[in-house]
């Protein structure tokens, strides 16, 4: 971890397609027991290499996607998507990308504040990571919501982001916490990594749908959730049997005909709410979908004529 502050998003060709890095060294930044000193997003090309070099503080990895590896003192562990990685101060710390599946990981770098929370119950995960008899292991519980939340914040800041930011860093400590050292299993339908990617389409469902006429790019949908649109589209097709654009679209032209059974609107009107450049660009695109016209899909499902079409009808 190179000591440095403040909030930066660099991409380097050959070794970082994108990192995301909030870094406080000279002043951490203080959350309850926990003082960060290093939170962010790094995707990976795939000569990246992390090079050899002496942990700072505690740090917590989570494999967003990918694969590759990390060492501790000199012994390697592989790591694939959805595996957690631990260090702690004065450890020999390095690793790389895989070749053909570069990872792509959230990073979290902390110290325990010990001198103003010595009765925080936090400090008994500080002595199982001393302790620990291996720095790997696969999450069960879902950490990587926290970890999202926590960037999120830190790239948006916003009214009372700093409680939010704490409740995020302590819930990562307590997952790692349970996957590590804990034998404890969710109870509750829909919980752990294995419900993950359901949780993961059904808030992009109702982003959707809660947003149809805001969103600009589908880009947005996975923003809003810490994910790359590729990978959302792969678990939304995964797990529904569409696409995420099909959906999408579907969504827009029900949402088309619901106005134009309404029929306070014209078909220019309709065009403008739907956010479409010009009533020229709208025609083509609902002719495609429907087959008709907009005016003569009004007028042959509702008896009504639209008006202002334009001449590509």
């Amino acid at each position: 971890m190179s000591p440095s502050n403040g909030t930066r998003i660099t991409s380097v060709p050959g070794t970082r397609r994108f990192q995301f890095d909030c870094l406080h060294s000279a002043e951490l930044m203080q959350y309850g027991a926990i003082s960060l000193y290093q939170f962010g997003d790094l995707s990976c090309d795939a000569g990246f290499h992390l090079s050899q070099h002496t942990q700072v503080c505690y740090e917590i990895s989570y494999i967003v996607s990918g694969k590759g590896w990390f060492g501790t003192n000199g012994a390697r562990y592989e790591l694939e998507q959805g595996d957690l990685y631990i260090g702690a101060p004065g450890e020999m710390h390095e690793g790389g990308a895989d070749a053909d599946d570069p990872f792509r990981y959230f990073y979290l770098g902390f110290q325990f504040n010990t001198s103003s929370f010595p009765d925080s119950p936090l400090l008994s995960i500080k002595e199982l990571i001393d302790g620990k008899q291996t720095p790997r292991c696969a999450d069960r519980l879902d950490i990587r919501t926290p970890f999202a939340g926590v960037l999120k914040e830190l790239s948006s800041a916003s009214p009372f982001s700093e409680k939010m930011i704490q409740s995020y860093l302590e819930q990562i400590l307590v997952l790692t916490y349970r996957n590590f050292f804990s034998d404890w299993e969710a109870k509750y339908p829909g919980e752990g990594w294995e419900n993950s990617a359901k949780r993961a389409v059904f808030a992009a469902i109702h982003y959707i749908d809660d947003r149809l006429l805001k969103i600009d790019d589908l880009g947005e949908v996975s923003d809003a959730f810490g994910y790359s649109l590729s990978y959302l589209s792969h678990l939304f097709s995964r797990e529904t049997g569409d696409s995420l654009r099909h959906y999408y679209a579907k969504r827009k032209w029900e949402k088309t005909v619901e106005l134009m059974k309404e029929g306070n609107y014209s078909i220019t009107e309709i065009a403008a709410i739907m956010r479409y450049d010009s009533i020229h660009t709208f025609s083509r695109a609902f002719r495609k979908a429907f087959g008709l016209s907009p005016s003569s899909y009004m007028k042959e499902h509702f008896g009504k004529k639209g008006t202002s079409a334009g001449p590509s009808e």
